[in-house]
Formats: C-alpha cells, sequence, structure tokens
C-alpha cells in the first residue's frame, strides 16, 4: 500500500479556465499559499478492477458518484500515459484500489480537489521503480487530476507556470517556502452545501465569458506584483493583488455563458464587515474566494486574533484556522 497526504491551497493569483480541458493546462498562470490543514490522505492498492472508498472527517463513508469515479480512473489513466512517456512505465498495474480520507467539505470552495489529485501525484510517482519522481514531474501528476493540484507539490507560496504545449508544459515553481512569511489563513464557511456546477464544468465555459481576454491580458502584471509582495512580505501590495484579482475571477464567473453565481449574500455581508473591521482596526488582512461562498480572510501575525475573533462570532459558519503549510508527501510508499 501506497500513502500520501496533502491539504488545500488558496489561490492569491486564480486559475479560471483552460487552454487544454482534457489535460488540464491552465489558460494562466496561477499563484497559491499551501495550508497545513484540514488534510487528505490518499492510499493505493493493486486491484483487479478500478475502485473507489472514500470517508469524510468522522470516518463516514461517502458515496461516490458514477461522475466522480470516471474523474478518478481518467487520472489514473492520463499519469500512467505520463508516467510511460518519461520511460518509466515499467510494471504499472493495470488497476487499483483508492481510499480517500478527507477532512475538506467538497465543492464549497476549499479546494478539496486540489488536496486529494495532490496526493494521487504523490502515490502514482511512487509506483514507478528507480529514481524517485522529481518535484515538478509530481507537480504534473497532480495538475492532470485538477489543475490547482500542481501547485501543492511544494510548501508556502508556489506558482502554476505555463511553459511550450503538451502534457508536461505547465508545473509548479516555489517562490518562497512556508518559513519564509507565517501567515494565517482564517476560513468562513457560510455554507457547506456542495455548489451545483463544480470547477471543471466551470473552467471549460470560462472563454465564454466577455471579459475573459482582458483577464488574461492582466494576469502576467499581477503574477509579478504578487511575486514581488511575496519576496519582500509587503502585505499592503499583496491584498491589493490578490484582491483584484479575486472578484475579477468572479465577475468572470458571472458574465460566463451559463453564468455561475457562487458567491453568496453572506459572503458579501462577510466582506464588508471584515473591510470594516480593517480599516477601523488597521488590520493586516485581505479577502479571497475561490470557487465557492467559503471567505478566507489570510492575515499576517499581527493581526490574526482580532480576525479569528471575528470569524468565531459569525453565526452558523463553519471555521478552519489554518496557517502556511507543506507540501504533499508520501507517509509510506
Amino acid at each position: 500500500m501506497i500513502t500520501a497526504t496533502s491539504s488545500p491551497n488558496i489561490a492569491l493569483i486564480k486559475y479560471w479556465g483552460n487552454r487544454n480541458d482534457a489535460l488540464r493546462l491552465p489558460a494562466a498562470d496561477s499563484l497559491s499559499m499551501v495550508l497545513d490543514t484540514p488534510t487528505v490522505e490518499a492510499s493505493v492498492e493493486l486491484s483487479d478492477v478500478f475502485t473507489v472508498q472514500s470517508y469524510d472527517a468522522n470516518g463516514t463513508e461517502k458515496p461516490q458518484t458514477e461522475q466522480s469515479v470516471a474523474r478518478l480512473a481518467h487520472h489514473f489513466t492520463l499519469a500512467k500515459e505520463y508516467l510511460v512517456s518519461l520511460g518509466r512505465g515499467k510494471n504499472l498495474p493495470k488497476n487499483i484500489s483508492l481510499t480517500i480520507r478527507s477532512a475538506i467539505p467538497p465543492a464549497i470552495g476549499i479546494a478539496s480537489s486540489a488536496a486529494v489529485f495532490s496526493c494521487l501525484g504523490e502515490a502514482y510517482g511512487a509506483l514507478v521503480e528507480g529514481r524517485p519522481l522529481s518535484r515538478e514531474e509530481v507537480s504534473i501528476l497532480s495538475r492532470l487530476g485538477s489543475g490547482s493540484a500542481g501547485r501543492n507539490s511544494y510548501g508556502g507560496f508556489v506558482a502554476l507556470i505555463n511553459h511550450a504545449d503538451g502534457m508536461a508544459s505547465s508545473y509548479a515553481e516555489q517562490i518562497a517556502d512556508e518559513h519564509h512569511w507565517p501567515l494565517h489563513d482564517i476560513v468562513i464557511v457560510p455554507s457547506v452545501k456542495e455548489k451545483k456546477v463544480g470547477s471543471t464544468e466551470g473552467h471549460a465555459a470560462a472563454a465564454t465569458s466577455p471579459l475573459f481576454a482582458e483577464r488574461l491580458r492582466a494576469i502576467p502584471k499581477r503574477m509579478r506584483e504578487c511575486i514581488s509582495a511575496l519576496r519582500t512580505r509587503d502585505f499592503e501590495k499583496l491584498q491589493v493583488v490578490s484582491e483584484e484579482d479575486a472578484l475579477e475571477m468572479h465577475r468572470v464567473m458571472e458574465s460566463q455563458n451559463p453564468p455561475l453565481q457562487y458567491l453568496s449574500d453572506e459572503t458579501h455581508r462577510i466582506l464588508k464587515e471584515i473591510e470594516g473591521l480593517r480599516k477601523s482596526e488597521k488590520l493586516n488582512v485581505l479577502h479571497t474566494m475561490d470557487a465557492g461562498p467559503t471567505v478566507h480572510l489570510i492575515c499576517a501575525e499581527d493581526s490574526v486574533q482580532t480576525v479569528t475573533e471575528f470569524a468565531e462570532a459569525q453565526k452558523n459558519c463553519l471555521i478552519f484556522k489554518t496557517k502556511t503549510g507543506k507540501s504533499s508527501r508520501l507517509i509510506t510508499s
């Protein structure tokens, strides 16, 4: 049995839209902070047929839809294809049994897929004989299942960069490790109801938005600004560029065909209140949202207590207290 663990990441420059849906090659570069919790573990065993078992944080088995199993099976097929292209295809199994244990509520904007598929990237990389795969190669294996999973092969602050065309043409590069700038992400979940349209379907329709091309033109400058802010630990600069990018991504979502409205009234209320608190208390905190109503409040050490108290005062919300974390990694092999 091979077992790997991983956790979510939160994008500071968002990934939305693909240049190749089948291979999950992003239309633009992106950048995220890897979190330390909540975690996922995935175990891989040889099997006569491809099977999946999944469990939540309480150990309760979660039934898998045909679509979910098909996605996992397709990822395994693509992973083997990539390993063969590296000349590492000797003795790869025909089928496997997957056991996934996840403490992340799915499909609400906490990158549960990124955590799952980065686990699987690690596990599939351990199937090969000979030298261990590089972090770049593990990143590609992970990205084949979920574009944002490619950013989990390093800890800390990680970019997913596009290169030439082809299966291996988008992979992670570490901007700074988890010790460079310890930041916190206080996550407020207004609803654990799974979104009706998943990110995979949303990415496929992103280019139908009249704002999509303009967003692509803006990304290179934002990437440079975000990388500069991270390397110099300039929180104000990081706040401005990441909030601008998140809100623009949601405008793209809302204007594509069919439109996606992931942000709820509760999301907007939380944003308004944290902006007021930030101004009155002079807090180093920024807000960002992935594809869901969940609000991520990223803050510096000097502001984490006040931000945490704000989050815990929210009624009927699930709260996760996280910080800058490590890469996906093997536990057993």
